[in-house]
Order: C-alpha cells, then structure tokens, then sequence
C-alpha cells in the first residue's frame, strides 16, 4: 500500500472517528444498480451505495442522483446549470420506490472490503453528504450518479483497486463506441424522447470516450465491478464477493406504438407535402398553412438550438440539426402570406432547398450523427422549399410576360 493511500485511509478513520461512529465487523457496502425505467429521465437506470450494520442499526442508501423540482427547474436543467446532491435514507424507502412505483430491476453487488476500507469508504459517504459538501454540477456523461461512486471508491482505495474496462467493453461489443451509440440501446423504447435528446445536444454525443469512461451508465459500473479486483492483505481478491437480484421488474411494460413513432409522423408529413406539392394543390390555402407551420415550426426549433449552443454550459454546443432547422425559417413562414412573392422570399427559398440537398447528399459522413427520423422532415423541407420557389418564379416570370406583352 502507498503512503498517499495510507495517509488517505488514515485522515478518514480520524475523521470518522471523531464525527462519524465505526462500522462494525458485520457491516457490508454494496453497489445498488437500478435498472431502466418507463419515463425518459430513468432510461439510463441509477447506480448507489447501500450501508448496512444490523449492530448499529443501519441500512441506508447513499444517493447521489438526488435533485429538485423547484422554480426554474426546467430553465436550469436546459441551461446545464442544474445542480444535484449526495442525500442518505432508509434502503427500504428506497427500495419500494424502485420496485412497487417504478417497477424497475433492483440489482446488489456486495463489495469485499475489508473493515478499514469499509470504514474509509463510509467516512468519506458521510462527510460527503454534509451540506457544505454534497452539492455538484450535474453532468449528463461525466459527472452523475454513476460517475460519483466510482470516483468516491478509486479516492479511498486508490491503488488497491483496479478494473478492466476494455475487457467489459468487448464482451459488450462496444469498444470505440461513442456516447450517442451508448445510449441508443436504452431508448429504444422511448424514440420521441430519444428524438428529444438528440435533438438538443450536439457533436459532444458522437466523441469516442475512454472505456473507463463507459461507466457512466449503471450498467457499465455494474459489470465493470464483477471483474473488478481488490488488494486486501497484500493479496488481489473480486471485488465483488456477492451478487444478487433484489427484484426483478414485472414485464408488463406495453411495446412502443410504431404508428405514432417519429418516423411514422414525420413520413406522413412528407407524403402530404409531394401532394401539395401537385399545381393543383399548391396555391391552396391548406398548402399555405401546411407551409406556414412546416417552416415556424423548424424556425422555432432552429432559434431552441441558437439558445442552447450560445447560453448553455453542456453539450449542446455545435449542433448540426441547425442545418435543417434553419431559424431563417420563421422569416419564410411569415412571408408565405405576401400577396407577391419577393425577390427575398425566392432567394431564401432557393438557397435553404440548396444546404438541404447538400446536407442530404452528405448525410452519412457528416460529424454529427442526426436522428434518421429528420431525413423525412429534411426532404418535406426540400421538396416544399424547391415547389415554393418553382411556383413562385414561374408565376413571376408569367407576369412579367403579361406586363411586356401589354407594354407592345
């Protein structure tokens, strides 16, 4: 064992001593892994620390996915400036939280820690979740519930733990895999939340992370412990010494409703708009309203991602979705209402159709990966822009035939 690792186990026994009580010999620590859950906030499933000791009367859950729903939540939360805490309560509170609400896999790994390093461990759980310093900056991919506990083991055990994250990553086939690749799988059943979230963040979700750094999912902070290894007495053991499934989630969960899903709305919307694409339809006022929302809703989403990109502190900046969602756009539904279409109204059209093209044409090599479910909405955006502009040049160039015919 290193002197920093000695003097670190030593400042947290003194410590714990002197605020905290002692840990029996019959105490355990485990890593509670809760698996996915129906809401979009739960996909990802949760990661805590269960401390129990049946002599001094403790089974507590330290949680350090604990926030607020209070004024300004949402704003924050846009914003990346939403902050979160380490808070402690009884494990059966908990636990039937997880299971009779949520209905959601409850999974414990009970850690072979030796009765220093429980006691280091639960001196620094304690002192961590003292007001003055349970309080962090929430981050979606670095810094959250997950991240929290394996940087509170690998403080207090140091040297005497070691994992073997790529071995994880190639079982699961996800070496070299990015974090949008990552979290797909858990939104499967979820795609108009998943549509949400790739929406809003950026080109942070295609980076290539550190198989270490995988273990921000519960999931990966799970397996990644069942290989993990420990040094106890000069000797590397499992870190693991017992695993076992608390509950198991009831599979009751109804499958997503594919006729509502993203794609199914968003080819319905480009359908629609080869129709009112025909010359018979196009100069209808229903064509004009189709427009009009088409182009204010891509506008407003463009203007949601201009804010994100420029006021937020998180991975929202440098989106490419701006592409399609052009915050020119709020000009153009504006002026589908111009009696005469003008020399602006044709440029713009004309030059969005064009970064349209182009951005379908390089679909599949750009930075970013965008959500197949836009290609629809880039095509009804395409084809709408070029039938606006054709109509609307050639109604232009009618006129002025008319107007030099009655010139002569």
């Amino acid at each position: 064992m290193s002197l920093k690792v000695r003097l670190f186990l030593g400042v947290f026994l003194f410590a714990s001593q002197v605020a905290f009580p002692q840990l029996t010999t019959n105490s355990s620590i485990s890593l509670i892994t809760v698996g996915s859950g129906q809401e979009v906030f739960t996909a990802f499933g949760h990661s805590a620390l269960r401390i129990s000791d049946p002599d001094l009367g403790i089974d507590n859950i330290y949680n350090y996915g604990t926030f607020s729903f209070n004024k300004g939540f949402y704003l924050r939360f846009t914003k990346g400036e939403l902050n979160f805490w380490l808070s402690t309560a009884p494990f059966y509170r908990a636990f039937y939280s997880w299971t009779v609400y949520e209905n959601r896999t409850v999974t414990q790994q009970v850690l072979n820690l030796n009765h220093n390093q429980k006691n280091a461990l639960f001196g620094y759980l304690e002192n961590n979740a003292l007001p003055q310093n349970s309080v962090y900056r929430y981050d979606y991919f670095y810094d959250n519930c997950s991240n929290r506990i394996d940087a509170a083991l690998k403080k207090v055990l140091g040297e005497n733990i070691k994992f073997s994250p790529e071995s994880i990553a190639q079982k699961h086939n996800t070496t070299g895999t990015s974090i949008r690749q990552l979290t797909h799988g858990y939104l499967l059943q979820n795609p108009w939340g998943e549509l949400g979230i790739e929406t809003c963040l950026g080109i942070d979700m295609d980076k290539k992370i550190t198989a270490d750094q995988f273990k921000f999912l519960p999931d990966y902070l799970m397996w990644n412990y069942d290989e993990a290894k420990i040094r106890s007495n000069g000797t590397w053991e499992p870190l693991v010494k017992e695993k076992v499934v608390l509950f198991q989630a009831l599979n009751n969960a109804s499958p997503p409703n594919h006729q509502f899903s993203p794609k199914a709305i968003f080819g319905f919307v480009l359908v629609l708009s080869c129709l009112l694409s025909l010359p018979a339809l196009h100069k209808t006022l229903f064509a004009r309203l189709f427009d009009f929302t088409l182009f204010l809703t891509s506008g407003a989403v463009g203007l949601l991602l201009l804010f994100l990109w420029f006021f937020t502190t998180h991975h929202s900046q440098i989106n490419l979705n701006i592409l399609w969602a052009n915050p020119f756009n709020l000009v153009v539904s504006f002026l589908l209402f111009s009696k005469k279409r003008s020399p602006i109204f044709l440029k713009m059209s004309l030059v969005n159709g064009l970064l349209l093209a182009l951005v379908l044409v390089f679909w599949t090599i750009l930075p970013q990966r965008l959500n197949n479910a836009y290609l629809l909405i880039c095509f009804t955006l395409l084809i709408r822009c070029f039938a606006n502009y054709w109509f609307s040049k050639a109604s232009s160039n009618k006129i002025k035939t008319a107007q030099s015919i009655k010139g002569l």
